[in-house]
């Protein structure tokens, strides 16, 4: 089976990405059943949830950034920023956690999310420069998102990946850009933001 002549099926077809990228969804070649054998018999393997990428091929950056995005709804593309632990992820840190982490700019609407959704939808102000393009899917950058784990509160269960071993691990890629100096110069130029205090004592922590 020559997967790279396979048409490139999307459950959502309305974004268009930069290049053909390799990925695998359920669509019209082939139903959700299919694409699982394909992955049990080592032709294809998993990037997240139901999108897959062909045995053999490296899985980057855009290629997690795109399937994560899959699991935005319709009404809120354009709308949403993915964030935290999944921009983490998509950078290549940590796990992907159990439920798609994006963020909307407290100035837009979000609109009503589809019941049974996979998304964790946070309310948050987003600079200028806050945001990147990763092949059509907008993502915080690696300083945002560590900022926003400095302040994450640990989770309750073990779904969820720890903040501050996914922070540690986003500072220490050098090819990132946002070792934990930068984070901390960053977070204490955060005036009357909440809970900044033990944002900077978790860094201090981090450093020591």
């Amino acid at each position: 089976m020559v997967l790279s002549l396979i048409p490139v099926p999307s459950p959502l077809p309305r974004r268009r990405y930069p290049g053909d990228l390799g990925l695998v969804a359920p669509g019209r070649v082939f139903s959700l059943i299919e694409l699982q054998a394909m992955a049990r018999d080592g032709v294809l393997q998993q990037v997240y949830d139901a999108c897959y990428l062909p045995v053999g091929r490296q899985v980057h950056t855009e290629h997690r950034a795109v399937a994560m995005s899959l699991q935005i709804p319709a009404n809120l593309e354009g709308k949403l920023i993915l964030g935290r632990y999944s921009a983490a992820w998509i950078y290549g840190i940590g796990f992907a956690p159990p439920r798609v982490t994006a963020l909307i700019d407290h100035k837009r609407r979000a609109g009503a999310l589809p019941p049974f959704n996979s998304l964790q939808v946070h309310e948050v102000t987003l600079g200028r420069f806050d945001t990147v393009f990763k092949a059509g899917v907008r993502v915080t950058t690696p300083l945002r998102t560590a900022v926003d784990l400095a302040f994450q509160p640990r989770p309750s269960s073990e779904e969820w990946p720890d903040p501050v071993a996914v922070l540690a691990e986003l500072c220490a890629d050098s090819s990132l850009s946002c070792p934990l100096p930068l984070v901390r110069r960053a977070v204490e130029s955060m005036i009357r933001v909440p809970h900044r205090f033990k944002a900077l004592e978790r860094l201090s922590a981090l450093a020591a």
